[in-house]
């Protein structure tokens, strides 16, 4: 995710560590680490990981204030504890004046059960790069992976200093 930032710039990174605390204002400090809710970041973009097994993903546009809300199974109860950790959590850390307005990202639904974090990615990238889904991204699974892989292994590079 931090290379999504990079490469789309003026984004923030929540840190997806806070679902394991459980203090309100350590969640919100965890969730804080990588200074997502910076005044300079205009668009907010986090992961959470449900029951150890499933990854859903969100993106907030801290201007027109949408969060969009993606779980790639498409479940209700994922949905729900999405936008709960939402407001829990990441709400209260951004600087607005009124609740975020949430919707569902239901165009892509998982097709298998291994690769919910890859298609986080990808609805994150898209909605970043304000692109719209397309259906023939189903047949790009592997390419999308060796993808994401390389952007991690460039980040990790970079963050090195090429050692």
């Amino acid at each position: 995710m931090h290379a999504l930032a990079i490469k789309y710039g003026e984004t923030g990174v929540v840190s997806p560590s806070f679902a394991g605390m459980t203090e309100p204002d350590r969640k919100r400090k965890v969730a804080n680490a990588y200074n997502a809710f910076s005044g300079t970041n205009t668009e907010i973009i986090g992961v959470l990981n449900i029951g150890g097994v499933h990854w859903v993903a969100y993106h907030i546009d801290v201007r027109a204030q949408p969060c969009r809300l993606f779980d790639p199974q498409q479940g209700t109860a994922s949905y729900n504890e999405l936008e709960a950790a939402v407001k829990e959590v990441v709400e209260p850390l951004l600087s607005l004046n009124s609740e975020l307005i949430y919707y569902k990202f239901t165009s892509c639904l998982q097709e298998d059960n291994d690769n919910c974090g890859l298609w986080c990615l990808v609805i994150l990238e898209l909605t970043l790069g304000r692109t719209p889904w397309n259906k023939v991204l189903y047949e790009l699974v592997p390419y999308l992976s060796l993808r994401y892989l390389g952007m991690c292994t460039s980040y990790i590079e970079e963050q090195r200093g090429g050692r």
